[in-house]
């Protein structure tokens, strides 16, 4: 049985200094940076990593990564997209 959850990227969203990402299936919350709070060498990009829109990320607990999936193939097991869709509402 998986424990990760596997969600679909949605598109980051920056609100001032604030910037998110979200799953866009079920909305949970991937990536959450306060950019006024992010350390980075000077001379360096400051934008923080964001998983690219479409892509299938795997949550278990503090660990996140990409899942493999090419397009047309079912959704994998833990998927938020094959779960009751009132759990995700």
């Amino acid at each position: 049985m998986p424990t990760a959850v596997v969600h679909i990227a949605g598109p980051k969203l920056q609100v001032g200094t604030q910037l998110r990402q979200r799953c866009g299936w079920c909305g949970a919350l991937l990536l959450d940076y306060a950019l006024d709070r992010v350390a980075v060498p000077i001379g360096t990009d400051p934008a923080p990593a964001t998983w690219p829109a479409g892509e299938l990320i795997a949550v278990d607990g503090s660990a996140s990564y990409v899942v493999p999936h090419e397009d047309g193939e079912p959704l994998p097991e833990g998927a938020c997209g094959k779960l009751d869709p009132a759990a995700t509402a």
